[in-house]
């Protein structure tokens, strides 16, 4: 019988490496694998190659991100084979494709961990030290997957929303924190993955998140960001309706310097009664909407309502709530009966909206969501002129509103030294959200300290982003 005992010769025991895929929502789940393996004595490397337990939290939202996730696998399958680490693989990809099926594309992997094992992945490593015919059914019931075996919550979803706490955040050390209010979504669009891979809603109880958001604070977060694949509906199944208002107002009551940012807003969600919550001074004046597209006959394939004049009036109700509000949108081009028509309408609500930011993203042809039985009709060709010309339109109106800041004074919350800009720090105010946006390059100051907030001048632009010099 094939052993799967410990580490080879030479290798630490108790050292793992993880390596996280796709969107800050797995970046918060890497951060409860984390918290259980230092609660059982496990130390991180930034060095597979340090590394006796190499962990993949993967993504498969989309081929693209697929493809990523079996791609890092297999390069570290190949370090595995050289140094004797075990390999497991968490996350997206073996929630949507279960572990028989992953098993026979990827035979070097040791694991697959379902989400419902991330609170008791230290016990996953331990019985990764014993013989195969050592695991007990109880012991895969608990939603893993060793050698072989399918457990049932891979084959029937994903499991209750995860209930442990997390003690730890891999962003912290830059001033901010990912908050998770709620997993799975229950909206049905006609496009998307996530139901099948995550489930339907399941939103975390007020309690929890205020206490978790208490924690990071009095650790010195200052910057809070809220993130479900939708915020709006977050509570409805808990409490009967959308309890977004009612848990920001909370939020903003707790004490501590910091401000809140909310993420993944669906438009037809944003309520009149959470943009007046938006209104408190601690919650960044940003709004983040997957509008997808402007167009009603596509929006109606897509499962969802609208077209460029409702979304139009929402942006000018929003604006004249929160006043000076960045906005931050995703479109999606080439979805089946997408025709020059219908992108022409998109085109023309892109230069109208003025968006601060702009996501574009190419229709991928997921099997399992109801728009596969369509017919793909838009040549590739053409759908990547339109990305081209709409990311041309979308940057000048960046670069143009990039320019009216300077000569402004924001408050900015510090990250770092600039990879990018060798003797400029990388900071961002109330309108970039962090890792999707632009940044405000501050020329260095002996003053600066990551995950602090300061009071800065931008006095000119580069590009999209902004550059500026510590106040006072």
């Amino acid at each position: 019988m094939r052993s799967i005992g410990a580490p080879g010769p030479g290798k630490h025991k108790r050292i793992y490496y993880l390596l996280t895929l796709g969107c800050p929502k797995n970046e918060v789940d890497s951060d409860l694998i984390e918290t259980r393996l230092a609660e059982a004595g496990w130390r991180k490397t930034v060095s597979p190659r340090e590394a006796s337990m190499i962990i993949v939290n993967t993504c498969a939202f989309i081929a693209p991100a697929l493809e990523e996730s079996i791609e890092e696998v297999l390069q570290l399958a190949d370090l595995r084979a050289e140094t004797g680490a075990k390999l497991v693989v968490a996350g997206c990809m073996v929630a949507r494709y279960g572990e028989r099926d992953l098993r026979k594309l990827l035979p070097e992997v040791d694991a697959f961990l379902a989400f419902k094992g991330y609170e008791r992945i230290a016990d996953l490593i331990e019985h990764l030290t014993r013989a195969e015919d050592e695991i007990d059914e109880g012991w895969k019931k608990r939603g893993f997957a060793i050698a072989g075996y399918v457990p049932e919550s891979i084959k029937d979803g994903p499991a209750d929303r995860l209930r442990g706490k997390r003690l730890f955040s891999g962003t912290l050390d830059k001033g901010y924190v990912y908050v998770k209010i709620a997993e799975g979504c229950s909206r049905r669009c006609s496009f998307c993955t996530i139901p099948r891979i995550r489930g339907p809603l399941r939103s975390r109880p007020m309690e929890e998140i205020r206490e978790e958001v208490r924690f990071f604070a009095e650790r010195g977060a200052r910057e809070m960001v809220l993130v479900a694949q939708d915020c709006t509906q977050y509570g409805r199944d808990v409490y009967g309706r959308p309890h977004l208002a009612r848990l920001i107002e909370d939020l903003t009551c707790l004490e501590g310097e910091f401000r809140l940012r909310v993420m993944y807003l669906h438009p037809e969600g944003l309520s009149e009664d959470i943009m007046q919550a938006m209104k408190s001074p601690r919650v960044c004046n940003y709004l983040d909407l997957p509008f997808q597209h402007a167009d009603a006959e596509i929006l109606r394939a897509m499962g969802r309502r609208g077209d460029a004049r409702s979304h139009l009036e929402l942006l000018e109700r929003a604006r004249k709530c929160l006043g000076e509000v960045a906005v931050r949108a995703t479109l999606m081009l080439g979805f089946p009966g997408e025709d020059h028509g219908a992108y022409a309408r998109l085109r023309g609500f892109v230069q109208e909206a003025r968006f601060d930011w702009l996501a574009l993203f190419v229709y991928s042809h997921e099997e399992g969501t109801p728009a596969f039985s369509l017919q793909n009709s838009a040549w590739k060709g053409t759908v990547r002129a339109w990305v081209e010309e709409l990311s041309e339109i979308q940057d000048e109106i960046m670069r143009q509103k990039a320019s009216e800041l300077v000569g402004r004074e924001l408050q900015v919350l510090v990250e770092g030294i600039s990879a990018e800009a060798p003797g400029f720090w990388e900071a961002r105010s109330w309108r970039e959200a962090p890792e999707v946006d632009g940044v405000i390059f501050v020329h260095d100051s002996q003053s600066l300290r990551p995950g602090t907030c300061r009071k800065v001048s931008i006095v000119s632009t580069e590009g999209i982003d902004l550059v500026g010099v510590v106040k006072g």
